[in-house]
């Protein structure tokens, strides 16, 4: 070693001293640069990775939250565009899912179960869509509007049946002709007449036929023709003949006009229809089914039983079984649906958990990755510290030693020097032959020196002994 260093002049000594402590510097430089960029790497890392992940988690939790809900409003209020929102949520959905795929290894394989499961809660949802779509969004369209058309023409030609007032104010006039007959009392009369015109009117207000209407009228008009002679005649004579006459035939055919129309209840019991299909339709109990058939077929026997024209209880009948059909047609259709709803329901319930668990394990992952990012930081910081204390450690030991190497020789020389001036040294400072260093050129120098000082000294005291006493 002492020859090698010996091969170097001071200044390239000095030069390496230098240099060797610039190289230790840049080592630790170099080690900080690589802490940094190992620091900026792991938060890029938990930027685009975990915090991109749970940004994706977070908000595919939002949009299934935002589907569902559209899902809800429609089952609720059955407008289209709720549909339409709930397609355009899976839509975003989708595409959430797909970027989240993209992540990493562990995001695709979730990725992959929430596609399989969108896809299922997509076709399970459209299925009820359709099955609502077949039943009627409104009361006016499929099944439901179908089977409404023919009840509401049922309910039409009910109250073209419906005579009850009129059969009822008949009967108040016959009483008071009776009554006129039996007590003679012009009061009678009078109400008789004002029962007419209250027939006539309720005639005009009905909605019987047409046709109806004008046999009624042109009877109610002889009726109240032939009847005022006879009044007259009881009124004065006290002669009412039986009460017979041309009235009275009159008044029998009325009648019997009123009962060729007269369905008993026909009104009342399709409107108890109706109250037992809105009961259905607001419960989905299958209990008002059962009351409306059994309605249903006691109006189908009141109908066949009603002195009604064959005609008119074909039309009847065939608008009530049309709207029995078609209720029955959509009460199987609901049952589909609540079948359909809960798939879509298991469907929703097997993505929740799946998203849930997706957030959280982003959560867990970023908050992991934080507290190792902090505990490298921290411990490249105090490898960062160690590296530089050691490295001022060598610079220091390098520098000494250098130091140490120049300056015992300068001071060996330096007392040499100092012996030379007061007697006489022996002792000399060791060199290195061939070597490059001042201070060995030096000492090869002060040794020689020392040599011919004392070759000189004994050659003189080798004089001064020879020469004559």
């Amino acid at each position: 070693m002492e020859k090698v260093w010996s091969k170097f002049r001071i200044g390239e000594k000095i030069g390496l001293g230098f240099a060797v402590v610039g190289l230790l510097f840049i080592g630790v430089v170099w080690h900080y640069h690589q802490t940094l960029q190992s620091v900026l790497a792991d938060h890029r890392q938990l930027q685009t990775v975990f915090e991109v992940r749970k940004s994706l988690a977070l908000e595919i939790e939002i949009e299934m939250a935002a589907a569902r809900d559209a899902e809800k409003d429609f089952l609720i209020l059955r407008h289209e565009h709720f549909a339409d929102d709930v397609d355009q949520h899976l839509q975003v959905l989708r595409t959430k899912v797909t970027a989240l795929a993209a992540v990493d290894q562990q995001s695709r394989q979730t990725a992959e179960q929430l596609q399989r499961l969108l896809t299922t809660y997509q076709e399970s949802f459209r299925a009820v869509t359709e099955a609502w779509r077949s039943i009627g969004l409104d009361e006016n369209s499929g099944i439901q509007g179908a089977f409404r058309q023919k009840v509401h023409r049922l309910q039409e030609l009910s109250a073209q049946y419906y005579v009850d007032p009129l059969y009822t104010v008949l009967l108040q006039i016959r009483r008071s002709e009776k009554d006129l007959a039996l007590r003679r009392d012009p009061a009678y009369r009078e109400r008789v007449r004002t029962l007419i015109q209250e027939f006539r009117q309720l005639v005009h207000a009905s909605e019987l036929r047409a046709a109806v209407k004008q046999k009624l009228l042109s009877e109610l008009a002889v009726y109240a023709r032939t009847f005022e002679p006879y009044a007259e005649n009881a009124l004065k004579t006290g002669n009412v003949g039986g009460g017979m006459g041309a009235f009275r035939d009159a008044a029998h055919r009325i009648e019997a006009i009123l009962r060729a129309h007269h369905v008993p209840n026909l009104e009342t019991n399709v409107y108890k229809l109706r109250r037992q299909e809105k009961d259905f339709l607001l419960r989905g109990d299958e209990a008002y089914v059962t009351k409306l058939v059994d309605i249903a077929r006691t109006l189908r026997s009141q109908i066949a039983a009603s002195p009604l024209s064959e005609t008119d209880k074909a039309l009847l009948a065939g608008l009530l079984l049309d709207y029995q059909q078609g209720f029955l047609q959509l009460v199987a259709q609901h049952a589909s649906i609540v079948t359909l709803t809960r798939e879509v329901d298991a469907a929703a319930r097997q993505i929740a958990p799946l998203i849930t668990a997706n957030v959280n394990q982003a959560n867990q992952m970023m908050a992991a990755r934080v507290e190792a990012i902090t505990e490298s930081s921290q411990a490249s910081v105090r490898l960062g510290m160690l590296s530089m204390y050691g490295a001022l450690a060598l610079a220091l030991v390098f520098v000494i030693t250098l130091t140490r190497r120049i300056v015992r020789k300068v001071r060996q020389m330096a007392g040499l020097l100092d012996d030379l001036a007061y007697g006489a040294p022996t002792a000399r400072v060791p060199t290195l032959p061939g070597g490059r260093d001042e201070i060995n050129a030096m000492a090869e120098s002060l040794n020689a020196l020392l040599e011919h000082r004392a070759n000189f000294l004994d050659c003189w005291k080798t004089s001064i002994n020879g020469l004559p006493t």
